[in-house]
């Protein structure tokens, strides 16, 4: 019988396993291993033998085979399969989820130059991080300012001002008014309101 050891060496590998697919999948970067769709099917299956199907590891499995699909394959019914899926097994406690659909909105804004898939997978991790973070979480400021440069890609500057003003109230309490993050979204906040409310120009 495993011990409580044992569990938490086999969850901590399973962890590194999706780790290491879901940074593989976004990189569309198959390892000597195999083909990506092969090492997703091992760490899925890896989860599933080891902790069982009810387990966050395996939720998390399964979210990369819908990343695979949404971000390889542009087959975006089959990733939602998945996704709703990955959703299923954890029902109301899906924050191991949040950060996946993070780094998608993330690789599709700066790798697909996609905004539109961005901004909805955004909103997924969003909607996940406000349900199971406290309102101070550093994660939830990064979504927040990700999803504000999908906004402005998309010529929704006045929908990003709200996000990031969100996200300095967030940094400011948690890092201080001082530290160099902080101040450096305090400035694209700035520039955002200048952009979404130029200031009209002096005749005189």
């Amino acid at each position: 019988m495993a011990t409580s050891e044992d569990k938490a060496l086999i969850e901590r590998a399973a962890a590194s396993e999706n780790d290491w697919v879901r940074a593989r999948i976004l990189k569309n970067d198959p390892p000597p291993e195999g083909p990506l769709l092969q090492i997703a099917e091992r760490a899925r299956d890896m989860a599933a033998n080891s902790l069982g199907r009810q387990h966050p590891a395996y939720a998390v499995a399964l979210q990369n085979f819908g990343l695979y699909y949404d971000f390889i394959e542009n087959d975006t019914p089959k990733a939602t399969e998945f996704f709703n899926e990955a959703c299923a097994v954890l029902k109301e406690n899906d924050l191991p989820l949040a950060y996946g659909f993070f780094k998608l909105g993330v690789f599709h804004f700066e790798a697909n130059h996609d905004a539109r898939r961005a901004e909805a997978a955004l909103m997924q991790a969003l909607a996940i991080q406000r349900g199971g973070f406290a309102s101070d979480e550093l994660q939830l400021a990064d979504t927040l300012v990700a999803l504000a440069y999908a906004k402005v890609r998309m010529s929704e500057v006045d929908a990003a001002v709200p996000l990031v003003e969100e996200a300095v109230r967030i940094r400011r309490a948690r890092l201080g008014s001082t530290d160099k993050v902080v101040l450096d979204t305090q400035e694209r906040l700035a520039l955002l309101r200048r952009v979404g409310h130029p200031q009209p120009e002096d005749d005189g």
